[in-house]
């Protein structure tokens, strides 16, 4: 094996693949970067046999060959070589690379004993745009579970009803939902995405309004991006069936501008966060919502206007769980419905269901 690449270049797809770089595994030779030349090009993949990640860029490639290179090590010293282009050649299991002054050899292992994922066999695909799948992750993936109490809550679900995919996370404590039109080819099956599969995955989209082809099998799911190519394993396990814990209506209903609704939740919760526990109140009247929060060391208080219909009431919520609700947002305003100081709280838009957000409050002496 023996090309030439631009520094550049090799940084900006090492720096892709090696998100699925396996830090520590029983099978070392998945702590190393798989690297392949031929006809022009230069691909680097990485693996921990969950999530798969190969990218590629354009090469004066001279032989072709493969290697797996010593992944933590390859990857520190790319982004330290000072030359505009750097260039490799392999002898034998001996890997040496040049770029401007500097010159290193490590040792490399055989490409044939590399192990990557499956590929994917195609039997259903999504067609989305490329920021629709962005923002449906941005506004679901933060209520996955980050424990592995219920593995499969560290999941998204992806369902469909009449073309419309919903993402749907939730931890116990807090539910989201994200909608969005798409495309389908093939029978469509309800699949669970890990949260790291479709964080990586956010990462690397651009922001250009193209779409996008999600290739799903019975095991695995492909999004293939031109010069990047990420694979990710499905979840095993059936997803809670969140539906029966949604409310069927609302005896309370609260319209509130997001950005002042948010910014006093924030400011609130800095006194909340001295106490033992992150807890705010609110206390919802005709024209008002007056958010509260109490410790040790003192209290806050801060009023805004709202519109209500319905009866008045008294709530208290994790502030946390309500400020990441409201961060991910863009509009206005929001709507949320209740029913009681001990039943769920649904943030929705003021019109239609793009998203839905479902949150538990906590007991009110905790609060008070």
């Amino acid at each position: 094996m023996k090309l030439t690449v631009d520094t550049q270049e090799l940084n900006a797809v090492l720096a892709v693949a090696s998100k699925a770089l396996s830090a520590k595994s029983t099978v070392s030779i998945l702590e190393g970067i798989y690297m392949a030349a031929e006809n022009g090009e230069l691909l680097l993949r990485c693996t921990d046999m969950s999530l798969q990640i190969e990218a590629t860029i354009g090469a004066s490639v001279e032989k072709g060959g493969a290697c797996v290179l010593p992944g933590r090590l390859f990857a520190d010293l790319a982004r330290k070589l000072p030359g505009e282009e750097t260039s490799f050649t392999l002898e034998k299991s001996s890997m040496l690379v040049e770029s401007g002054r500097a010159t290193t050899t490590m040792q490399t292992e055989n490409a044939k004993d590399y192990i990557s994922m499956p590929d994917v066999h195609r039997e259903f695909s999504l067609t989305i745009s490329k920021p629709a799948l962005k923002n449906m992750i941005r506004q679901s993936i933060f209520a996955t579970a980050q424990d592995d109490s219920k593995p499969i809550l560290r999941g998204v679900l992806l369902e469909l009803e009449d073309d419309i995919l919903s993402m749907v996370a939730l931890d116990g404590y807090r539910l989201a939902r994200r909608k969005e039109r798409v495309k389908v080819t093939g029978e469509f099956r309800n699949s669970v995405l890990p949260s790291r599969g479709l964080l990586e995955i956010s990462r690397i989209l651009d922001d250009n309004d193209e779409d996008i082809n999600l290739v799903f099998s019975k095991t695995h799911v492909m999004i293939d991006m031109g010069c990047t190519r990420i694979i990710t394993r499905l979840m095993d396990g059936e997803f809670i069936r969140y539906r029966q814990i949604l409310p069927t209506g609302h005896t309370t209903r609260i319209r509130a501008n997001r950005q002042e609704l948010m910014d006093s939740i924030d400011r609130v919760s800095l006194m909340a966060r001295e106490g033992k526990k992150n807890h705010i109140k609110f206390s919802f009247e005709e024209k008002t919502l007056t958010i509260t929060a109490n410790s040790e060391i003192g209290n806050s208080r801060e009023v805004i206007a709202i519109d209500r219909v319905g009866n008045d009431l008294d709530i208290a919520f994790n502030a946390k769980y309500f400020s990441d609700v409201l961060k991910v947002l863009d509009d206005e305003y929001v709507t949320l419905e209740m029913n009681s100081n001990i039943s769920p709280c649904v943030v929705a838009p003021e019109n239609g269901s793009e998203y839905y957000y479902l949150i538990l409050p906590v007991r009110l002496f905790t609060a008070s």
